[in-house]
């Protein structure tokens, strides 16, 4: 089955892109598993050290327990280029982490990327009442962090040689978005548009 063919129900809609339920069929009959075989797309990422399979993408979806995963669609269309979502949700402590993975093969342009963050950022402290987003990343990937600041992340430190994979060693970078955080840009958005 083409990639082109699957259809996904969209879960949150978006001005560019909209962000979409994963299904069994999708992970099984898409190219989502080939993404965490990219090297490209890994380079960055704790995935790629082992091959990822259809299986291994249909067991992942099925076992994500105290996670939203959603796919990244263009508007209009059914081009797939990225998965995001919210894991180690804490509903308790009121906290949970956030990661985005880009499909390179597919053409999209980091303003979609950055709409993925604000609507799953939105929907994380709007319903699901959540009060801290964490995310980390590979230090090189500083300039995404300060496209991300637009959206309400701050950078909270950087981890010496936190970043192992194979025999690479590097610094990361850690970064969240407050609650409180979200609401002052939210009320300087609306007076923008009034």
């Amino acid at each position: 089955m083409k990639e082109n063919l699957i259809e996904l129900d969209s879960f949150i809609e978006g001005e560019n892109i909209d962000l979409c339920i994963p299904t069994e069929d999708f992970a099984e009959k898409s190219d989502w598993y080939s993404w965490f075989n990219n090297q490209d797309i890994t380079r960055y990422l704790e995935q790629g050290l082992y091959p990822n399979t259809r299986k291994d993408q249909k067991n992942f979806l099925n076992d994500s327990k105290e996670r939203l995963i959603l796919i990244i669609k263009k508007k209009k269309s059914n081009i797939f280029f990225g998965t995001i979502s919210l894991s180690s949700i804490n509903q308790e402590k009121k906290i949970c982490d956030i990661s985005l993975v880009l499909n390179f093969k597919k053409k999209y342009n980091l303003l979609s990327a950055l709409e993925s963050i604000a609507l799953i950022t939105e929907h994380a402290f709007e319903k699901l009442g959540i009060k801290r987003i964490n995310a980390g990343q590979h230090i090189q990937l500083h300039k995404w962090q300060n496209l991300m600041e637009l959206v309400g992340y701050k950078l909270e430190g950087i981890h010496v040689k936190k970043f192992i994979k194979g025999n690479e060693t590097s610094n990361s970078i850690s970064i969240s978005c407050l609650f409180e955080d979200y609401i002052k840009l939210k009320k300087k958005k609306l007076k923008f548009y009034n």
